[in-house]
């Protein structure tokens, strides 16, 4: 996420590693979910012979851009509104 993330901001890769941090320590108690989910495609290859035609980078890399441009054009649109007063 961050090399793609830098790749589609423009901003350099940070040198500060990042921290791993399990979902109970961060949310606390009560909360449901993996620590850690690892992306398999076993299943449901066997179960339907299907393969994904993008990669998962590329795949992040698509979203990203989008997010990050749609982002920017809501930013730019509100920077442009006439301030009242």
């Amino acid at each position: 996420m961050i090399q793609v993330y830098s790749k589609v901001s423009g901003e350099k890769t940070p040198e500060t590693p990042t921290i791993d941090v399990s979902s109970k320590e961060f949310y606390g108690e009560g909360y449901d979910d993996s620590d850690k989910r690892i992306p398999d495609m076993t299943i449901i290859n066997k179960q339907l012979g299907w393969n994904p035609k993008t990669s998962l980078f590329n795949l992040v890399e698509s979203t990203l851009t989008y997010q990050h441009r749609t982002y920017a054009e809501a930013i730019k649109k509100v920077i442009a509104k006439p301030v009242a007063g």
